[in-house]
């Protein structure tokens, strides 16, 4: 079980404290919810059915400066995951973005920036759907290393930067 207090990822709602434990009616049952107050949206809360394994399997601590640098470590020699087809594109950059996996999410910003910076070098830009999961995984990415280290989500991509020259 989950505690109050804990810092969590939570999938596309990144970096959250739980605050605690709710009890709402839904359908006329009541059900138990942890509530998650994700730390770069204010005044957004998640409510996380208790019972939904499901969803529960999404949260996971937040990275330790460690493990950071070492993520970062292995991108310098990472393979990127770039997928010719739109449609299993979509369906896989979809999917690592919902999962919150560090690894995968570093790797997907890794891609679509080497394929953005391509592209402008054929005077061409991203397709927007390939845009907007740039955008959502560098978000992800930028909020959990600014948490984690201390510094506005901001100044993450200049720290990355400079780990990997």
């Amino acid at each position: 079980m989950l505690e109050a207090g804990s810092i969590v990822h939570y999938g596309m709602d990144g970096v959250c404290e739980i605050t605690g434990i709710t009890e709402k009616k839904l359908g006329g049952q009541v059900r138990r919810f942890y509530e998650l107050h994700p730390r770069f949206r204010k005044n957004t809360v998640v409510f996380l059915p208790v019972d939904n394994e499901s969803l529960l399997s999404r949260i996971r601590p937040v990275l330790s400066r460690e493990e950071i640098l070492s993520v970062l470590h292995e991108l310098k020699s990472a393979e990127t995951c770039w997928i010719d087809s739109e449609a299993a594109r979509k369906e896989t950059y979809s999917l690592i973005i919902r999962s919150g996996d560090h690894r995968r999410l570093v790797s997907l910003v890794k891609t679509l920036y080497e394929r953005k910076l391509q592209m402008q070098e054929d005077g061409r830009r991203l397709r927007s759907v390939d845009s907007a999961f740039l955008k959502d995984a560098e978000r992800l990415v930028n909020e959990e290393f600014a948490f984690v280290l201390g510094i506005e989500p901001s100044e993450a991509a200049a720290f990355i930067q400079k780990e990997l020259s």
